[in-house]
């Protein structure tokens, strides 16, 4: 593969930094953008060269994160009633690539009326509850962005027949072969992209820290970093190229480093971005992003921020797959694996996806707290929602997290 090109194509999905900050801000914002900027620059000048011990720390703490691999849990006697267990050459693929192929789950027609199910909630409200909060959900109409995929999340706590999609033998089973025998879904999630709509840009997650201040997923046995969650990516109308299909990175599970710098740089805002060469413009257009983009635009800032860190040439040893699906069909992958999907260039071609968020029981999800939520008015500050969880497989023997009783 010729130098460069694995960025180049991850790049086709989710436009240049210029077209990612184009979104309007206030002039109040603007000099707060500019006021970071030169407190960037400051930091640089005055800072950074007595922060060589931390310097050196971070670079060895990001070497440290290559060549990851993934340990499956020995196969249990019960692992071998059913067509849909997965087999030794399986398992391999997936140690290898962090990624099932699709599989057919359910048809095109039931897909359709989940997805209408999903639509019908999300117009009426979804009966009233947000479980972002009433802040979040007010800020985010006044700017109309309040899509299906903030107000939808947690929702399949209330809306049953998504519960029992994820207990579908064809998604459970597999997702056992891989976990363990006790399987929880600590999150659910919608994703409806309109014609029009723009790409998502890549990005990696491990223990979903996300803008928050701590792990959400928090591993009380030993855990390879990319089987901390998996994906299950249930597509309720096809998904293609020209709508948006789904893009992966397989095997970039073993480099950790980007997932890593989404924890670091939120703490360490002034030494990460004082490492980077001073460009005024190029630090505008990040620091905009920053503070008052949207959660994956965030994630084009650290893509960006990373090569000119570690080089453009950091992902080559992996190369881009375009994941077409059928509606019904079901992707199982690493949170770890680089993952992105393209814009909708179709004039009237909606994608419509479902996504179970699983975890092995004996990982506990964080507790009731404090996070930030991204939006136009700056982070958002809120109390995280004390949802239950809901069983996919198995019974709960751990009594680490609340289980919905259903």
């Amino acid at each position: 593969m010729p130098k460069n090109s694995t960025l180049a194509e991850m790049h086709k999905e989710a436009g240049t930094l210029q077209e990612l900050a184009q979104f309007p801000i206030t002039w109040t914002q603007r000099l707060k953008v500019i006021g970071l900027v030169s407190a960037i620059g400051f930091y640089k000048l005055f800072f950074l060269p007595w922060k060589k011990k931390e310097r050196q720390q971070l670079f060895a703490t990001l070497d440290q994160l290559t060549n990851l691999t993934i340990d499956l849990p020995t196969p249990s006697a019960t692992q071998q009633d059913s067509r849909y267990f997965l087999s030794a050459q399986d398992r391999t693929f997936f140690t290898k690539n962090g990624y099932l192929p699709p599989f057919r789950v359910i048809s095109s027609e039931e897909a359709s009326a989940l997805k209408e199910l999903a639509i019908r909630e999300y117009k009426s409200g979804f009966g009233g509850i947000s479980y972002l909060g009433s802040r979040i959900r007010d800020i985010e109409k006044k700017y109309n962005r309040w899509t299906i995929e903030y107000a939808g999340l947690y929702q399949a706590l209330r809306l049953k027949p998504f519960r029992e999609l994820l207990r579908k033998p064809q998604i459970a089973e597999r997702l056992t072969s891989l976990l363990g025998d006790e399987i929880l879904c600590w999150r659910t999630q919608f994703f409806d992209k309109m014609p029009g709509a723009e790409g998502t840009a890549w990005h990696q997650n491990a223990t979903f820290r996300e803008a928050g201040k701590y792990a959400k997923l928090q591993p009380t046995q030993k855990t390879s970093p990319a089987l901390i969650q998996l994906n299950a990516w249930v597509a309720l109308s096809d998904s293609t190229r020209e709508n948006g299909c789904l893009r992966i990175l397989p095997g970039s599970f073993t480099d950790a480093r980007i997932n890593y710098l989404y924890e670091f740089i939120p703490e360490n805002e002034l030494f990460f971005f004082s490492l980077l060469p001073f460009s005024p413009s190029f630090l505008y257009k990040l620091g905009k992003i920053a503070l008052y983009g949207r959660l994956f635009h965030k994630s084009a800032v650290i893509l960006f921020s990373a090569e000119k860190l570690l080089g453009d040439n950091f992902f080559d040893q992996f190369e881009v797959k375009d994941l077409e699906m059928k509606a019904g069909e079901c992707l199982i992958f690493s949170s770890l694996n680089m993952h992105a999907s393209y814009p909708n260039t179709s004039r009237k071609d909606e994608r419509f996806s479902f996504v179970g968020r699983c975890t092995a029981n004996h990982v506990k999800v964080a507790p009731h707290g404090k996070d930030r939520y991204p939006s136009l008015e700056g982070p958002i500050e809120y109390t995280i929602p004390e949802v239950s969880t809901f069983q996919v497989y198995g019974k709960d023997t751990y009594g680490l997290n609340k289980i919905l009783d259903d």
